[in-house]
């Protein structure tokens, strides 16, 4: 059977304590900006939203280079897999959604 912390555990084993904090610090403090623009009732084209969506981009590329039809996928993830939705609706509640529909029109623009 797929386990899931195992998964984790292991991709994990392959960053140093200092680096998992810093990955975590730099992805909180994205996520936690797009949830102001939604709290704000910024639209997912707004440019600010549209800005907040290049820097995710950017911390992704940090581990892998996704395309457009990739990094669409990875939108879809954050509602599709509970972990990936808890973690962004405990945000901010339907922040997976509102991420996840910003990112399509950042990658629509910005990606081949």
């Amino acid at each position: 059977m797929f386990e899931r912390s195992s998964q984790i555990q292991g991709v994990n084993a392959a960053y140093t304590e200092e680096q998992q904090a810093s990955y975590k610090a730099q992805h909180d403090a994205i996520a936690e900006a797009i949830a102001d623009q939604k709290r704000k009732g910024a639209l997912f084209s707004d440019i600010h939203v549209q800005k907040l969506i290049a820097d995710h981009y950017a911390f992704v590329k940090q581990f892998w280079t996704p395309n457009k039809q990739a990094y669409k996928s990875l939108a879809l993830t954050y509602v599709l897999d509970p972990a990936f939705e808890a973690t962004y609706e405990s945000f901010e509640p339907g922040l997976a959604k509102y991420i996840k529909s910003a990112i399509e029109i950042w990658a629509d623009q910005n990606l081949d």
